[in-house]
């Protein structure tokens, strides 16, 4: 029946209920005939209920009025704070003289500091730039004089004759070089020219290997094709340029190769030419203490108390030891950092870590630094502004990309060490005029105060036209409570806005709140009543007030729901969140704490949605007031991932995540799994940890995954599509509005008795309502 068909009946109902049963009996049959339908909820109510009560046997509500009061305090305050700001005015212009001198000031020696500290970093890392480069061109250079010499010439000359007749991979090509002992003759060769133990390999220009230090133990890297990474590292070799290799996260050269170890890994390749002067082979050298001579120059580098310089790769990751390594490995942040695969990225914790702060995020939560951003897009650069490095520590830094190695080298020293002289100075210029600028506030203030006679500001029982009850909660900008209209005496949820009542973007978000939120007429979404300001300046709107718990209360009361009674829930959220995607705007803040479940009018596990403090405008046409912003606010476990990355994202299918999160917390009782965010190795993909379903929801498998899917392009496009998913789950998990009837008929009492404790919990560790 339509609303108005029940209003029809009540209204028969109270007529018959005091009728003599000849009248009842002919006007119900009349009724009938006309009306089956309103007939028949007629008889119910007069089968089940008197003339005093129309919807349940409760006694009849007492009519409550009252005279409207306004909520204003017993004394004003506008004389001396007009006394105040009158003695305030009079010292002014000397005050901001005072400052206007010290800024200036300030403001030269900062530029001035900023001018030498980007020359300073600058300089140093391009002379960092050019050590390495005459670092590496002796090593070069050794390496060349080596690889010319008469005796490992001819040796690599008769590897080649022996492999000239096979093709790669050929056993017998294999077989006869093993057998040969050349690798060992150019082994002892290496030794006595080195002095050391040398670790080698020899290619011809079929970039086959024919040489290798370790073909005793590996035979399988004897007559193998290099990679194709292995292929880049010796084309240009093979062109009559030596090339040295850095430490970096590269792979294996052959294909059969491979590493065991962590340890850093630096090469040189030279080419070995014939008599005519043309390229034959490759030889790398490896060892023979070259690693050690690397570090000592690295050490060199960080030998300074303040400053740190190190080794950068393309995928942000540190490759050089770290001077911060024995304090974050005793946190569990860092590995190596020496080159292997391990190596830690540069990211921003966002709290300096050598202050002992502790994050807000996971580790794969943290943006890179500005550094890393830089490096990683292959620029050059300096910063002296101050920015968070890797131990979140501010510091200002330069840094050069090495295109030839694929590097970058960084020099990060700490900010207050860079501007000490700018915070002694500043104290110097800004003391006085801040002690001179405390001293006439101080005097105006007490003089004021002197005038001022004994009052008592009463505490705030009112907003606006509302009398308020009792706290019921409080949130991000502000304090809910119960309320009631002065005149209406109807009860209402009243939102105060108590915490960043001047700051405008707070202001703008709150307002648009209420503006986004009242145009939705939607059954299930919260309905707003009003919103203003009260004479003290608060700023506050009215919402319809539930009686029910939300969906964290109800999972504590009741633990996992039945699946369809999940089902039964969801749809009706969705059709709200239908109506306000159709609108234009996305909730993103979808958690059990803003879905109320009640018994409302009679329709048990009814459901409001509420809290529309994150809302979003995306589609044309629709107000984007507030500017976009890179903090990301929202309820972690039930967010979805991009937003991490983009927090001002306004995709409709970042609710649809939440909705697949929210349903996981209902079918099992658990929060949601957290999302892993960023990889740890190359071919690690971002996801939700595995789906620990009970046996009962393995069916729900489907639909959370395309739900919970990290890439928005795998969930359903549209919560209608969501719907159709819902109802196809619905058909294997029945669950009716009597089903509902019968669960709040047995734990309606308890359930609202655990909401009320937890109200009178708050409220204890409250003052009387004030705001």
């Amino acid at each position: 029946m339509l609303p108005e068909d029940y209003q029809r009946a009540k209204a028969i109902f109270a007529e018959l209920a005091v009728a003599s049963e000849s009248v009842r009996a002919a006007r119900l049959q009349e009724l009938s005939q006309r009306s089956p339908d309103v007939a028949r909820e007629v008889r119910t109510l007069l089968e089940y209920h008197t003339a005093q009560s129309l919807v349940a046997p409760q006694s009849a509500p007492k009519i409550r009025t009252r005279s409207t009061l306004n909520t204003t305090y017993q004394t004003s305050a506008h004389s001396w704070l007009l006394g105040f700001l009158k003695l305030l005015t009079l010292a002014l212009p000397f005050v901001l003289l005072a400052w206007l001198v010290g800024a200036w000031a300030h403001n030269s020696i900062y530029q001035s500091l900023q001018e030498t500290t980007s020359t300073r970093l600058s300089d140093t890392v391009e002379a960092r730039a050019r050590e390495l480069s005459q670092w590496e061109q002796q090593r070069l250079e050794d390496a060349i004089e080596v690889g010319e010499q008469e005796d490992v010439r001819a040796t690599v000359e008769k590897l080649l004759k022996l492999s000239e007749s096979f093709q790669a991979e050929d056993p017998r090509l294999v077989a006869g070089l093993t057998s040969s002992g050349l690798a060992r003759n150019l082994a002892e060769q290496l030794h006595r020219h080195m002095q050391a133990p040398v670790k080698f390999a020899v290619w011809d220009r079929r970039m086959i290997t024919i040489a290798d230090w370790n073909q005793d133990e590996q035979p399988e890297v004897l007559g193998a094709y290099v990679t194709p990474a292995g292929a880049a590292m010796l084309a240009p070799v093979l062109n009559n340029n030596a090339r040295l290799y850095l430490p970096r996260l590269g792979k294996a050269v052959s294909q059969n190769y491979k590493i065991e170890t962590a340890a850093p890994i630096l090469s040189i390749y030279v080419p070995i030419r014939s008599d005519s002067g043309s390229v034959v082979a490759v030889l790398m050298l490896r060892d023979y203490g070259l690693e050690d001579q690397y570090f000592e120059l690295l050490g060199k580098w960080s030998s300074g108390p303040a400053s740190e310089t190190y080794l950068v790769n393309q995928r942000g990751a540190m490759i050089s030891p770290s001077r911060y390594a024995e304090r974050l490995e005793s946190m569990g942040l860092a590995t190596d950092g020496l080159g292997s695969r391990k190596a830690p990225l540069l990211r921003d914790p966002g709290v300096n870590l050598l202050e002992g702060e502790t994050p807000s995020k996971s580790v794969a939560a943290w943006p890179a630094t500005l550094l890393a951003r830089e490096v990683t897009a292959g620029n050059s650069g300096v910063y002296v502004d101050g920015y968070r490095n890797y131990v979140g520590e501010r510091v200002v830094g330069a840094w050069r990309w090495l295109p030839d190695h694929e590097i970058g080298i960084a020099v990060e020293e700490p900010y207050h060490a860079a501007y000490s002289i700018l915070a002694i100075s500043g104290w110097s210029m800004f003391g006085l005029s801040t002690i001179f600028t405390l001293a006439i506030i101080g005097l105006s203030l007490a003089t004021s105060l002197g005038r001022l006679p004994r009052r008592r500001l009463r505490d705030l029982s009112e907003v606006g036209p509302y009398q308020v009850q009792e706290l019921l909660g409080e949130g991000g900008m502000g304090r809910v409570y119960l309320a009631e209209h002065a005149l209406l005496c109807r009860q209402s949820a009243i939102k105060v806005l108590t915490k960043g009542a001047t700051d405008l973007s707070i202001l703008s978000r709150f307002e648009r709140e209420v503006q986004l939120a009242s145009q939705l007429t939607h059954p299930n979404t919260i309905a707003i009543y009003d919103f203003g300001r009260n004479n003290d300046g608060v700023f506050y709107y009215a919402m319809e007030y539930i009686n029910g718990a939300h969906l964290g209360q109800l999972i504590e009361y009741a633990g996992p729901i039945a699946p369809g009674r999940c089902i039964y829930i969801l749809q009706q959220l969705c059709r709200a969140l239908q109506e306000a995607h159709q609108a234009g705007v996305v909730h993103r803040d979808i958690k059990p704490q803003n879905i109320m479940v009640c018994n409302r009018g009679g329709e048990p596990d009814f459901v409001k949605l509420f809290d529309y403090g994150l809302v979003k405008a995306f589609a044309p046409g629709v107000s984007h007031n507030t500017s976009q912003t890179k903090i990301v606010v929202g309820t972690p476990r039930f967010m979805a991932p991009e937003r991490l990355d983009s927090p001002w994202l306004a995709d409709p299918r970042v609710d649809i995540y939440s909705v697949g999160a929210l349903a996981y917390y209902l079918l099992t009782g658990k929060l949601p799994p957290l999302v892993t965010f960023g990889s740890q190795t190359e071919n690690e993909q971002p996801g939700v940890e595995t789906l620990d379903l009970p046996a009962g929801v393995v069916e729900f498998g489907g639909i959370l995954s395309v739900c919970l899917s990290v890439e928005p392009a795998m969930r359903p496009s549209s919560m209608a599509s969501l719907m159709r998913e819902l109802d196809e789950l619905a058909e294997k998990f029945p669950w009716t509005r009597e089903d509902s009837v019968e669960w709040w008929g047995k734990h309606e009492g308890r359930l609202l008795n655990l909401v009320q404790s937890k109200r009178k919990k708050l409220n204890n560790r409250q003052d009387s309502p004030r705001v």
